[in-house]
């Protein structure tokens, strides 16, 4: 069965984002307003880092916490706070002590802002949304928010872009991507988070990138499902101006995936790596000129990439669930060289095959789901170098994690949190709970739990189905 979920971060002079407008579209901004003190007032009460958009701030799943509390109690780590939920499948996004959170009541998708180790509502916005998913999934939102220069973006699951300030909410811009650019809907509409690029290092502007994937007005097939009959025209990735919204660039004719794009430094030189729906694009963010180009997919109509690229060095691994598994490219001189890829052999349950959890890297070894349906899902940990699978552990479903101080975090599709060493001689299950009310009893965290965790401050934000749960892993 098709499934897929969430998706959307960045490097050192880069932070993920969503944004878009022009051409008549509603604008509300404070024009070359500097931030209030506000604006700029943390509510933190402790030390750490913030958890600004999708994987994190390095977008590659790892958190700097360290001295948490290790084992946890056998009920698991202390509920802090819970929030109830509408529709959607992506998780919070937390900045100077405060957590925003996007999900989709009836004909509105809400984006709230909530003191962030209380679960107060300091205000919450709606934008109006008639998305229905072709394959019958719920109509919430897929990206997570992105926070950075005191805004916040979405991204809405039928291509409505946001920019708000953080301290009230108050709209900056506005675009409906779908029409501006004659988006044909994916399978599960919008997914893969954008992405903040800082130009020029010292520069004040800021590029918002974004997975677009419009096509000619010709374009739209009688039957919605067949994308590929579709063909992209020039709008694969286009690339915003933070401040006023305006376009800088677009290019490729590549349709859009649900692959969140990420920055890394190949060279001496920032590049971008979006992995649309057929092929991995190498880029540089500055002009959008594209270096070199990478298929990756399975030749099959149903099949989608979802996890984000991940980076060791000059080498970055793709992995999906539907057909080739994975490949390790290196990058030299702006040009792809393939290292090895999956013999056809292993590839049922003897590699990695990540749907849409991203993996997380950690000594040579990355750490992750493979598996495209919940039931024959295994959580393995896997050789960078050889592809090789050195421990297996079922039970978990399509399961998400991080990685904080060497110990994994992961939130199996079905509810359950784990903490797991992250080593390559064995599976070595720290702890394990499922989270329940201390008044009624009953279970937190309902499946699908599709979301990735989130580490902010010490605190531990996981979602499942129409909940919100914070957890300090402090005391």
């Amino acid at each position: 069965m098709v499934s897929l979920r969430t998706i959307v971060m960045c490097l050192s002079c880069a932070l993920v984002c969503t944004s878009l407008c022009e051409n008549g579209i509603s604008q509300e901004r404070n024009s070359g307003s500097k931030p209030g003190m506000d604006e700029q007032r943390s509510l933190s009460t402790r030390p750490g880092e913030d958890w600004s958009g999708f994987l994190g701030p390095t977008g590659n799943g790892r958190s700097e916490l360290r001295n948490a509390v290790v084992p946890w109690a056998e009920t698991g780590p202390k509920v802090s706070w819970t929030l109830e939920l509408g529709e959607g499948y992506c998780g919070p996004a937390v900045s100077k002590g405060r957590a925003f959170v996007f999900d989709r009541i009836a004909g509105e998708e809400r984006l709230r802002c909530v003191r962030a180790e209380t679960g107060e509502v300091l205000w919450e916005k709606m934008s109006p949304t008639s998305y229905v998913d072709m394959f019958g999934y719920d109509g919430g939102p897929r990206s997570s928010p992105v926070l950075c220069d005191n805004r916040v973006i979405t991204y809405g699951a039928e291509g409505m872009l946001s920019c708000r300030r953080q301290v009230d909410g108050s709209l900056q811009w506005q675009v409906e991507t779908g029409k501006e650019f004659h988006v044909v809907p994916n399978f599960f509409g919008v997914g893969a988070s954008p992405v903040i690029y800082q130009k020029n290092s010292g520069s004040q502007n800021k590029l918002v990138i974004v997975q677009v994937g419009g096509s000619a007005r010709s374009e739209s097939p009688a039957n919605p499902q067949r994308l590929d009959l579709v063909k992209g025209l020039d709008s694969g990735l286009v690339a915003f101006d933070l401040e006023n919204g305006r376009e800088v660039w677009r290019t490729s004719s590549e349709l859009a995936s649900y692959s969140t794009p990420l920055l890394n430094m190949f060279d001496g030189e920032v590049r971008l790596l979006a992995w649309m729906r057929d092929r991995l694009l190498l880029i540089d963010p500055e002009s959008g000129a594209i270096k070199d180009s990478f298929f990756w997919r399975a030749e099959e109509l149903f099949s989608v990439v979802a996890a984000t690229p991940v980076v060791r060095a000059a080498e970055v691994l793709l992995s999906e669930t539907y057909g080739p598994g994975s490949v390790l490219l290196s990058i030299e001189n702006d040009l792809f060289v393939e290292r090895r890829r999956d013999s056809p052999r292993s590839r049922h349950r003897n590699s990695l095959r990540c749907h849409w959890a991203t993996p997380v890297l950690h000594e040579g070894c990355v750490y992750g789901t493979t598996g495209r349906n919940s039931g024959d899902a295994l959580f393995v940990c896997a050789d960078w170098e050889t592809g090789e699978l050195h421990w297996k552990e079922p039970g978990l479903g399509r399961a998400s994690c991080i990685l904080a101080d060497g110990v994994l975090i992961v939130l199996s599709e079905f509810g359950e949190l784990l903490l797991i060493k992250a080593s390559k001689t064995t599976c070595e299950i720290i702890s394990r709970c499922e989270l329940k009310d201390r008044q009624s009893g009953g279970t937190l965290l309902n499946p699908p739990c599709w979301a990735a965790p989130v580490v902010a401050h010490g605190y531990l934000y996981v979602r499942g189905a129409g909940k919100l749960v914070c957890l300090d892993l402090m005391h």
